[in-house]
């Protein structure tokens, strides 16, 4: 007699990026904090996730290229998500273009507005691999 295969819960994204605005208490500065999390939570390891970011200020675009994961360079194992943050430093209370692409192909594109008290999302595609979650919601 054959067992059933069981197959993992088929998930709407695989990653969630958290936008905040964040303070540098070394520095004193104020920063946005880009903070990648895969959905999936890993017994073994806390993964780290690739990303290449690539900062047009000028032109007010923010690319963030996820390229997967790697394991930690750590002798004792922990568990959680795989993770990767990116601080924006100098940033200006304005819309950016926010570009996010998983293996330098499929970009898609998000507007997100940052004022002096909030950050909003302000276009956003009808589907995506990422979820967006801002202070907002």
């Amino acid at each position: 007699m054959r067992t059933k295969q069981v197959r993992p819960d088929k998930l709407d994204y695989e990653y969630e990026l958290y936008i905040s605005r964040e303070i540098d208490e070394t520095r004193g500065k104020e920063f946005i904090l880009f903070d990648f999390r895969t959905k999936k939570v890993f017994e073994n390891f806390q993964y780290i996730i690739n990303v290449i970011s690539k900062v047009d200020m000028e032109r007010k675009e923010l690319q963030f290229n996820v390229e997967g994961l790697s394991a930690p360079r750590l002798e004792i194992s922990k568990t959680g998500n795989a993770s990767y943050q990116y601080k924006l430093f100098d940033f200006k209370n304005i819309e950016y273009d926010l570009k996010l692409l998983k293996y330098a192909k499929g970009k898609i594109l998000y507007k997100i507005k940052i004022s002096p008290k909030s950050i909003k999302i302000t276009k956003e595609p009808a589907s995506s691999f990422i979820k967006i979650i801002t202070e907002e919601n």
